[in-house]
């Protein structure tokens, strides 16, 4: 299947080179990125994939963004449309109010270059005979700062997220009858947006029955700290959302240092438990893991003696964490370990030997569904998600080996 991704702005169409893997992924690099000047109200990034088949009325489609403004006067306020039966539509279900606008998702401040991510599955209710079509409109006059919307000021600028980011995935689930729907909060870092984990997990888990919904506060780099004074963070936790499950991701090194020094490093303790009280001050029977992520052998193993000890503080400090937060684990490092020695020769980290390739973002989203869903097995077919099918398959073989110890 080819993949197409075009920008309509005024009525003028743009399409711009973004390389697409078998899943229909979008990814940017640096040097090509997609770029948009004075988006006023009205003015869309549309999307747009073939079909190869009709897809019939009740089918499912997945359709997810990582928007980020370059300018302070960039669009606050977006609707995600779909194209069906012959008009644009927006699902109730994704749309909330602020008092300024009502929306599907919202930006912030260029200053603290944060993406703004967008996940929904869709259920059509008409056919979809050629292509499929989503859209992210602006809804509302306002700039991220306040401001008005003007399309001749240059601070009015915004693209979609580069570097390792999905920029967008357009794709047919297929078809279900009465899956349950929950709700997924997922607060974290590069370790969770290299090469689209989250959307990996939602198609993941539509393949097992579920249909989730995710909403998300994903910047490089950040620490549990961090996240607590993110605006984007804030407006996450407190979304109207009955959010069923919560992920935390920290730091790389965060909960290994703190098992390393937890009376010096008291305030990494403190910004976790923080988080976990936002979370259930809106979300009260929302169930938190704290994740543990993987040993990486860059910067000389994190500055541990050796990638096994690099392993096990992390679970050390994670497990601390936990108890301190009363909350539950999931233990994504001890996979990573497994599939190390037992499929070596899948690469799991990137280029840089610390952040996940294509391959370790999907055994991640392998292993946190089994353990967000209770389950040791996964039932019948599941998408590979771009990785070869013998590849994907011993990553979910992996993947249910942890979740069953």
């Amino acid at each position: 299947m080819r993949y197409m991704l075009t920008a309509v702005l005024a009525a003028v169409c743009f399409f711009s080179g973004a390389a697409q893997n078998r899943n229909g992924l979008w990814f940017l690099s640096k040097q090509r990125p997609i770029e948009r000047t004075g988006m006023v109200e009205g003015d869309a990034f549309t999307f747009a994939t073939p079909v190869s088949s009709t897809l019939p009325a009740g089918s499912y489609v997945q359709f997810c963004v990582s928007l980020e403004n370059a300018g302070e006067k960039a669009p606050l306020h977006y609707k995600v449309e779909f194209y069906d039966g012959g008009e644009w539509v927006s699902d109730p279900s994704f749309i909330y109010e602020d008092g300024l606008s009502d929306y599907s998702f919202r930006t912030v401040s260029s200053s603290v270059k944060h993406p703004s991510t967008f996940t929904a599955v869709y259920k059509l209710k008409g056919e979809v005979r050629d292509t499929l079509k989503a859209r992210c409109r602006v809804c509302s006059p306002f700039a991220a700062n306040g401001s008005l919307l003007s399309q001749d000021e240059p601070e009015n600028r915004v693209g979609l997220k580069n570097r390792k980011y999905v920029g967008a995935k357009l794709i047919p689930l297929g078809a279900g009858e009465g899956f349950p729907e929950k709700h997924i909060l997922l607060i974290g870092n590069s370790f969770t947006y290299y090469f689209g984990e989250a959307f990996m997990l939602q198609e993941i888990a539509f393949s097992q029955g579920w249909i989730l919904q995710l909403n998300a506060s994903l910047k490089g780099g950040m620490t549990y700290r961090q996240h607590c004074g993110l605006e984007m963070t804030g407006m996450q936790c407190d979304m109207p959302v009955d959010y069923d499950f919560a992920v935390i991701q920290g730091q790389s090194q965060e909960p290994g240092q703190f098992a390393a020094a937890p009376d010096s490093l008291v305030d990494v303790k403190k910004a976790f438990c923080e988080l976990c009280g936002r979370i259930r001050k809106s979300h009260p029977s929302c169930k938190i893991y704290a994740e543990s992520t993987w040993a990486y052998p860059a910067l000389d193993n994190g500055g541990f003696a050796s990638l096994e000890e690099f392993g096990q503080r992390l679970e050390e400090g994670t497990l601390a964490l936990s108890e301190a937060a009363s909350c539950d684990r999931t233990l994504v490092g001890r996979a990573f370990a497994r599939a190390r020695a037992e499929v070596p020769h899948i690469p799991l980290l990137d280029n840089d030997d610390k952040h996940q390739s294509i391959h370790g973002s999907y055994l991640k989203a392998c292993l946190t569904w089994l353990t967000i869903s209770g389950r040791t097995r996964f039932n019948g077919p599941v998408p590979s998600c771009g990785l070869r099918p013998e590849d994907a398959a011993a990553l979910r073989k992996v993947a249910e080996e942890v979740a069953g110890e």
